[in-house]
């Protein structure tokens, strides 16, 4: 219990010193923006959202969490694989609405530090990581990554669980060029 508090401090930490880094390296653009213009939305930075990954994996088994972190319970629930809309293009031809802004809330709400943390650090190992359309990305690195076109439902299983909708939200918000896209006349909403 100790050590995956001592993990959860420490994602904190690299959670602000991402975003430092992300805030120094990127220009203006607000971490995890959310955007309604067309020509905005994009993929996420690859380098980016793969260093990320490692960096916290490279944290947890510092800290001693790995093993820990493999008896951590994966989430169930699949409610909430219209997050993914979130995922696309913006503007008129997006998917991205206020309820995939709720489902994607819905996602990180449902799951524990823990469960998100155990995701990225699995996805991290994974051989999965090239960018993938939201239907077709198979862990929260791929997804988080993006293709310019997604925007869809996650439709593969193994991504429908909310913590790896969660991790995937996660990466996508602290990385490079990582924006959220909605509909024109939904960012209010989101």
């Amino acid at each position: 219990e100790g050590a995956i508090k001592e993990v959860s401090e420490l994602l904190d930490k690299l959670v602000k010193a991402v975003k430092t880094a992300e805030g120094a390296s990127s220009g203006t653009a607000a971490i995890g923006e959310v955007v309604a213009d067309a020509d905005a939305a994009k993929v996420a930075d690859k380098a980016s959202v793969k260093g990320i990954a490692k960096g916290i994996k490279e944290i947890v088994e510092a800290a001693g969490g790995s093993e820990k972190l493999k008896a951590v319970a994966a989430a169930k629930g699949e409610n909430n694989k219209g997050a993914g809309k979130l995922f696309g293009k913006a503007g008129a031809a997006a998917h991205g609405d206020s309820e995939a802004a709720s489902k994607a809330a819905g996602a990180v709400s449902a799951v524990s530090g823990e469960q998100i943390l155990s995701a990225i650090v699995k996805a991290a190992d994974a051989a999965d990581q090239e960018g993938k359309k939201p239907g077709d990305a198979t862990n929260p690195i791929a997804a988080a990554i993006g293709d310019k076109d997604g925007g869809a439902e996650f439709g593969q299983d193994e991504m429908k669980k909310d913590d790896q909708i969660a991790a995937a939200i996660a990466l996508r918000g602290m990385a490079k060029d990582g924006k959220f896209a909605v509909k024109k006349d939904e960012k209010g909403k989101a």
